[in-house]
């Protein structure tokens, strides 16, 4: 990522193909189409910024990608599935809205740049749709599956959606696209969005651990969450009971001994504590 700008806190980056796409259409004489384009994407990322702040979430940065953009939000991985969603849906909710407004109310274009603008925010839009991380629709994705499954297997599902969606763009620029541009164009775009998917995966331990922190923080800050209690041997892993965790409630863990009588009760804080200081491979006994 390339740093291009900082206001109000919040950082400025743009992909390096983005760069590199912008360079390529000025050299065909397109320059006017990239203005529009880079205007698209931006007005994307902005309606992700705004409804950050509005839900009285930090934006840390926000990041322009061949497929839209990506905004950086403190403690993102820490949401409430509504906020995340409500999160999610505002960039493609923005770019179907520019569409329409391009497409029924004349703004003094010529109908070929008006139909072209249409046309461009209705892609981002409904490409940015698609149930798979890192686009939004995979949050969305995420923030529906999260209260059932927990965040740990509804965040490798989204992200192997994504990857899926990339290659499969990848392969319809091998056999379908019709010319080389078309071609390059989806096998770039493709590529990109397989490596961030592959990056959401590779993060998912970190953005784990964050989504567990917040977790505690939010009971500091409510003074009360529901609860769901479970009874475990001592042998069991942490890493296994946290994957029953679900963003609405707070987990209580039984711990049993040989005789099966309750020998100890752990909470969610410190099975955190314990899988952040012994590892994933810890057991209950260990804490």
């Amino acid at each position: 990522m390339v740093p291009i700008a900082k206001l109000a806190g919040t950082s400025y980056r743009i992909h390096w193909l983005v760069l590199a796409l912008i360079g390529l259409y000025v050299y065909l004489g397109q320059g006017r189409l990239v203005a529009l384009l880079m205007a698209a994407l931006f007005c994307h990322e902005m309606a992700h910024v705004i409804t950050a702040r509005l839900l009285g979430l930090k934006v840390n940065a926000v990041e322009l990608t061949p497929f839209g953009g990506q905004a950086q939000i403190a403690d993102f991985t820490g949401l409430k599935p509504d906020k995340e969603l409500c999160l999610a849906l505002a960039g493609p909710l923005s770019s179907l809205s520019l569409a329409a407004f391009f497409y029924y109310v004349p703004v003094g274009l010529d109908a070929d740049t008006s139909l072209w603008l249409m046309r461009c925010n209705l892609f981002l839009g409904l490409f940015n749709l698609l149930p798979a991380l890192p686009l939004d629709g995979g949050r969305m994705l995420r923030s529906w599956l999260s209260p059932r499954m927990g965040f740990r297997k509804s965040t490798r599902l989204a992200a192997f959606m994504g990857m899926a969606f990339a290659v499969a763009i990848i392969g319809h620029g091998f056999y379908y696209a019709v010319g080389v541009w078309q071609m390059a164009q989806e096998i770039l775009v493709g590529s990109v969005l397989f490596w961030f998917a592959v990056r959401e995966s590779r993060f998912l331990g970190y953005s784990f651990v964050r989504y567990l922190i917040h977790k505690k923080s939010e009971l500091n800050r409510l003074g009360l969450l529901e609860s769901r209690q479970v009874v475990s041997t001592w042998d069991t892993p942490i890493r296994s009971l946290l994957k029953d965790t679900r963003p609405k409630y707070y987990l209580i863990v039984l711990a049993l001994d040989d005789a099966h009588r309750v020998a100890g009760v752990y909470t969610e804080a410190q099975l955190i504590e314990c899988f952040i200081e012994k590892g994933p491979q810890a057991t209950l006994r260990q804490c």
